[in-house]
């Protein structure tokens, strides 16, 4: 998912792109509410397995709203309404759209992802799940 980054860093776009650096988990948090849209990128196991999705697909979505993926399975399955994509020049078409909406087209989409997130995908509700089992 090189690729990916590179096509980026040649947009337009102020792109802030981590890799294998440490944040705190409040900066993490901090700059997913704070970006207009969250890139998630899978390790390759989980692309290549497709049974799981990562954590950071659960809080992009909680804290931010907006998300752009690269294509699991799993994330295809819980959320399909998600863009997304194994083609890098695909999930920047997509980030470059989400970009482009109005402010209130936005507003909506981010609400509606964040109340999906708190109504189904809080680890309450999966301590739930796992005791009904």
């Amino acid at each position: 998912m090189k690729d990916t980054f590179s096509k980026f860093m040649n947009t337009k776009l102020k792109c802030g792109i981590f890799i294998n650096k440490n944040l705190s988990h409040q900066d993490e948090c901090n700059l997913l509410y704070n970006s207009k849209v969250a890139l998630n990128i899978h390790d390759a196991y989980q692309r290549k397995l497709g049974l799981d999705t990562n954590e950071r697909t659960f809080k992009s979505l909680g804290l931010n709203g907006l998300l752009v993926s690269d294509s699991i399975s799993q994330l295809n399955n819980l959320f399909p309404e998600v863009p997304t994509s194994l083609d890098a020049q695909e999930i920047v078409n997509y980030i470059i759209e989400y970009v482009s909406y109005d402010y209130e087209k936005l507003r909506n989409i981010k609400e509606k992802n964040r109340s999906m997130i708190m109504q189904k995908h809080t680890y309450i509700k999966r301590v739930e799940e796992l005791l009904k089992l």
